[in-house]
């Protein structure tokens, strides 16, 4: 989606997300069956007249494995998102918030590869601007992934997000950012250029 006012980079079909949703789906299926095979004919009241709470417990692992599967469809419902607006940068790194980082605290804007796969990388500006949403402990599940990685090269960054979850080439989805980008944002395309 693109217009002269804003942009935002068109997301991929979520086949990552539905695989991980279907081997949730499958599991927590297989765990309720085991469940319900071992306690489905306990008795409700035991031979001494107290509840028995085993019988309950087919009931409780339905209930839990429906709670579970909570993050599982959101994470297919709410995809990573990246825009921009002559105001601000937007990026969702997964489904938990959208921050809305103003170009005046952004430093950096770049692209990378780290361990085979690629990514956008955000640095913010330290200072006493605190505009915009300020990246959390739950924005940064990626940039934390990264930082176990042996290069370190994400170092420094405080939000990433993976490039295979949009569709269209990294120069064209890094020129579109850059059109919106003031002047003392640097905007950095470290891909190996043969990879495309």
């Amino acid at each position: 989606m693109a217009g002269p006012e804003r942009i935002e980079w068109r997301r991929s079909f979520p086949s990552r997300s539905l695989v991980t949703l279907a081997w949730y789906v499958l599991s927590a299926s297989l765990a309720v069956g085991i469940v319900r095979g071992l306690f489905a004919d306990e008795p409700e009241i035991l031979a001494s007249g107290a509840d028995n709470p085993l019988a309950d417990l087919p009931m409780w692992t339905v209930a839990l494995a429906t709670v579970g599967a909570t993050p599982f469809v959101l994470a297919v419902a709410r995809r990573p998102r990246v825009g921009a607006n002559h105001f601000a940068l937007t990026v969702r790194p997964g489904w938990i918030r959208t921050l809305v980082l103003p170009w005046s605290r952004v430093a950096q804007v770049t692209l990378m590869e780290i361990g085979g796969e690629r990514y956008l990388l955000v640095r913010l500006r330290a200072g006493l601007d605190r505009t915009g949403t300020n990246p959390a402990w739950l924005d940064q599940n990626v940039i934390r992934e990264l930082s176990k990685t042996p290069s370190k090269r994400a170092s420094g960054f405080d939000v990433a997000v993976r490039l295979r979850d949009f569709v269209g080439g990294p120069d064209g989805q890094l020129a579109a950012l850059a059109a919106f980008a003031p002047d003392q944002v640097l905007i950095a395309n470290h891909l190996n250029p043969s990879r495309g």
